[in-house]
């Protein structure tokens, strides 16, 4: 659903204020202060900034609102957030599927225009549809040898035989599969992609789901053409990162964070110094 302010704008709640001109970022709204606002709808990215600013609701645009999660509930999804190895065949009901996605559509990106396509592949026959096509898209590797050397550089020999004689170390029986999807165009389009898969990835683990970056797949969408044809064709569009979600086979306890360092950059401060480790 595209926002559109000439539609929704009530010129008897205007105050005349020029706000939403200001921060218009795609110049589809002139104003003046004293004046009604002038649209021009050609130019209009629905990014929605004029209504977010507007005093006076002049754009009927209304949000239900709440209490703010708290910095130690948003902290315990993260500390709670781990990759699922072993899902349930159970499927994600449709109106839990809506809930899932319902921040790709506040998600930032650079461009302000959204532009996210999310592709969904779901159903019991999730391998069939992307784990068979990308084994065939891999046998013909491990017969040149090419894929053989690759794995045995890697030390993954093993896992690629186990996974061309067709155990699915890929997707992981994941019932739901999410392909996140940004236009050619944009400049941030991988940033833009891995921002929204993280939003559903929060937002997964909140509604009692689990959830597995998968830059295996990732890597793989632009090779594996089979994968463009159910996913309404990509043609224009890159996929940023792929998500697989479902509810987890195991219960999973939080455990210790990884090791991270922050590095200050300021003046006085020799370059690289730590501030403080995790």
């Amino acid at each position: 659903m595209k926002f559109s302010p000439d539609r929704a704008f009530r010129s008897e709640a205007c105050t005349r204020c020029g706000s939403c001109g200001i921060v218009c970022p795609s110049g589809a709204i002139r104003s003046r202060v004293g004046e009604p606002p002038l649209f021009i709808p050609d130019r209009c990215i629905g990014c929605g900034h004029c209504a977010s600013v507007c005093p006076a609701d002049a754009f009927s645009f209304q949000c239900e609102t709440g209490r703010a999660a708290g910095a130690g509930e948003t902290m315990e999804l993260f500390r709670r957030r781990r990759s699922i190895r072993f899902f349930r065949p159970e499927q994600v009901p449709d109106e839990v599927l809506r809930k899932l996605l319902e921040p790709v559509g506040y998600s930032p990106t650079g461009v302000n225009a959204c532009g996210l396509r999310v592709a969904c592949f779901r159903g019991p026959d999730v391998a069939g549809l992307l784990f068979e096509p990308l084994r065939r898209f891999l046998r013909p590797l491990w017969k040149c040898g090419l894929l053989r050397l690759g794995a045995a550089a890697a030390g993954m020999s093993g896992q690629v035989r186990r996974l061309l004689e067709g155990e699915d170390l890929v997707f992981r029986g994941a019932p739901l599969v999410l392909v996140f999807l940004v236009p050619r165009r944009n400049p941030t389009w991988r940033s833009d992609a891995a921002i929204a898969a993280s939003l559903v990835m929060i937002q997964a683990q909140a509604l009692g789901l689990g959830s597995l970056w998968n830059g295996v797949a990732e890597k793989a969408w632009p090779l594996v053409r089979e994968w463009h044809r159910p996913a309404g064709g990509a043609g224009g569009l890159r996929a940023g990162a792929i998500l697989c979600v479902g509810y987890a086979a195991m219960e999973m306890k939080p455990i210790p964070p990884r090791d991270w360092l922050l590095v200050e950059a300021a003046p006085g401060r020799p370059a690289g110094d730590p501030v403080s480790r995790s």
